[in-house]
């Protein structure tokens, strides 16, 4: 599955205590990745900037339902999308 969001700096989401961390440049410019380890959920993810916001896309199962109620809780609006591997 899939979580897709966007915010306007890397501060809010990596320090909201949601497991966002080990953040290193990819291989493309203005694109990054890292891993999301929390206690409730884990993934890794991408982001780039697109124009003043970052585009942040997190891979995962389908605990990442709790990162995304965690991202509404806190005003981001977040899209979650399941591919066929996803088991629910």
């Amino acid at each position: 599955m899939r979580v897709l969001f966007r915010s306007k700096d890397f501060a809010s989401v990596e320090t909201a205590g949601l497991g966002f961390g080990h953040r290193h440049p990819d291989s493309r410019a203005w694109h990054y990745r890292g891993k999301v380890q929390h206690a409730k959920w884990q993934g890794n993810y991408v982001c780039h900037w697109e124009g003043s916001e970052l585009l942040w896309i997190v891979q995962g199962d389908a605990l990442l339902f709790g990162l995304a109620a965690a991202l509404k809780s806190r005003g981001l609006q977040v899209e979650v999308e399941q591919d066929q591997n996803t088991k629910i």
